[in-house]
């Protein structure tokens, strides 16, 4: 059984992902896991203390299934669809939308530390498919860097898109449409 601040995170990131940051109430937490609301406190003293910790776990989990952006060996067009199996998977294991693209569509309601967590998942991102484009080579340019803001929104967008219509085929016809352009 996982320890409570695992829990604490594993049901505020539920809650966000399926009704966004303000679905997120402490006490429901709580009761959900059977404690009281203080000690979710406890753990974390806010609510955007609480969201910034989902959204770093968040961050470095979907890294880590990523890996290095180019690894020798691979090819760019590997990379991108292993991006693209990343948020296929996600949607798969879940049904539900990204945590991070979730955020950044009510990210003028949320505290600053929050949008600044989620810019730096959305950079990270971005960067790790620039890279993966340029093959590991370090020379970049404005379409690598367009290539790459379109995959990153493309994907954000079929995810938003599949979990309206529970129908992950709009994350297959997107990745697919991406692997073709590739």
């Amino acid at each position: 059984m996982p320890d409570t601040r695992t829990q604490i995170l594993d049901i505020a990131e539920r809650f966000i992902r399926t009704g966004g940051y303000n679905n997120c109430s402490f006490r429901e937490i709580a009761t959900e896991i059977g404690i009281k609301s203080a000690s979710v406190h406890h753990h974390f003293p806010a609510k955007q203390d609480l969201a910034v910790a989902v959204a770093r776990r968040y961050a470095k989990n979907f890294r880590a299934g990523l890996g290095e952006p180019a690894p020798a060996g691979k090819q760019p067009e590997q990379q991108i669809a292993l991006f693209c199996d990343v948020f296929r998977s996600a949607f798969a294991s879940s049904g539900l939308a990204c945590l991070c693209g979730v955020l950044s569509s009510e990210s003028a309601l949320l505290p600053e530390r929050v949008q600044q967590e989620i810019a730096s998942f959305v950079d990270a991102n971005v960067v790790w498919l620039e890279q993966a484009l340029a093959g590991g080579s370090k020379k970049r340019n404005k379409a690598i860097h367009q290539n790459a803001r379109l995959i990153y929104a493309a994907l954000q967008g079929a995810m938003a898109v599949a979990r309206l219509k529970q129908d992950s085929r709009w994350l297959d016809d997107v990745s697919l449409a991406i692997s073709h352009q590739q």
